[in-house]
């Protein structure tokens, strides 16, 4: 039914009890927040995300369930009514299942919003720009990240337009090395790449504040060099 869609263990494991499986939730919901405040952004992200795309995926189906038990509603005796339902056990779970859901997915976007401005603040931090001769067709790259603290991070990345299933997600940005920033010496690593191997885009990023590239920053990185490669290569 979820298709590749991860189900929280509040939504199918403990007693059929909405007061316990509510309690769970809300526990969830609780965990994820302190990763946000802990600064782990990313792992907030994707737990979030998560958890709503099963509750839309299951708000979904829940609605064309109905639909189509209305239809069958319509094409059956009253008399037999019973027949549609063996028990009353698995209308029971269901109930439940759509009551936490409900107030699943005012929580968690609540909590999402909370993860996007986070989010918003960490990009106002970040310029990008490109360097060197553009090619004129998207190819792998590099990316150079400068630091408040004088210093400059380059990372890799292949080329995003072989992948039809790629998304800001999935593509990441590879660590090579760390360096002290000198202009002069950053303008020659730029020029020895371009001599080496024209077709590389090389992209700049300036960050204003933050020091650390822990798991936050270099995915709003990563993500906004994404969304420029797209701008630029229209892949």
């Amino acid at each position: 039914m979820y298709n590749q869609i991860h189900v929280p263990e509040w939504a199918h494991s403990g007693p059929e009890d909405l007061e316990y499986r509510t309690y769970k939730m809300l526990s969830h919901c609780s965990k994820v927040r302190k990763s946000l405040q802990e600064g782990r952004l990313w792992d907030a992200l994707k737990e979030c995300d998560s958890v709503l795309d099963f509750m839309y995926h299951y708000d979904a189906e829940r609605l064309l369930e109905s639909d189509r038990l209305s239809a069958k509603l319509t094409s059956i005796s009253w008399e037999n009514i019973e027949l549609v339902y063996s028990t009353g056990e698995e209308m029971a779970n269901q109930n439940i299942l759509d009551d936490l859901v409900e107030e699943g997915i005012r929580l968690f976007e609540d909590l999402h919003s909370e993860i996007r401005e986070y989010w918003r603040v960490l990009e106002k931090e970040i310029t990008i720009s490109q360097s060197g001769n553009r090619p004129y067709f998207i190819c792998d790259g590099f990316v150079l990240i400068n630091t408040p603290n004088n210093k400059v991070h380059v990372y890799s990345f292949n080329n995003p337009g072989k992948d039809y299933n790629i998304t800001w997600k999935n593509f990441n940005l590879e660590y090579i090395d760390t360096y002290e920033y000198e202009q002069e010496k950053i303008l020659k690593f730029i020029s020895e790449i371009k001599d080496q191997e024209k077709d590389k885009i090389i992209y700049r990023a300036h960050v204003q504040n933050t020091v650390k590239l822990d798991e936050g920053l270099i995915n709003v990185i990563s993500s906004l060099i994404f969304m420029q490669l797209r701008k630029d290569y229209s892949f």
